[in-house]
């Protein structure tokens, strides 16, 4: 985790001000789907490169191109989805007034925040 992913992690943990118990559970029912999630990074980041490499050709394939695109959308789609389980996961653990404090986090902080969680 990079430095500036490390303070948004810890200024949201501050934000929500979890408990050690909430933390520890948090830990325990996120564990599986942060690595269905870095998961579904690691093939995306793969297809993207993928997808570059295409379109880089000299004479590139439309098939492939379109095959490329098509698994970029869905493997953005599940990522999607998977963030958006793991936030609900962690919603289900807070007080009404940290959930609310949720809310307005950026994703980009959701994501670390969840990262330093399940370290």
């Amino acid at each position: 985790m990079i430095a500036s992913a490390r303070q948004r992690a810890r200024r949201a943990l501050r934000r929500l001000s979890l408990t050690e118990s909430q933390a520890e559970e948090a830990r325990r029912r996120l564990r599986d789907d942060r690595r269905q999630l870095e998961a579904a990074q690691d093939l995306l980041a793969e297809c993207r490169s993928e997808l570059r490499e295409a379109l880089a050709a000299n004479a590139p394939d439309s098939a492939l191109v379109l095959e490329l695109t098509l698994e970029d959308r869905l493997l953005v789609e599940r990522e999607r989805a998977i963030s958006t389980r793991l936030e609900r996961s962690l919603a289900a653990l807070l007080r009404p007034e940290q959930a609310a404090r949720l809310s307005t986090l950026t994703p980009a902080a959701v994501g670390d925040m969840l990262g330093r969680i399940c370290g």
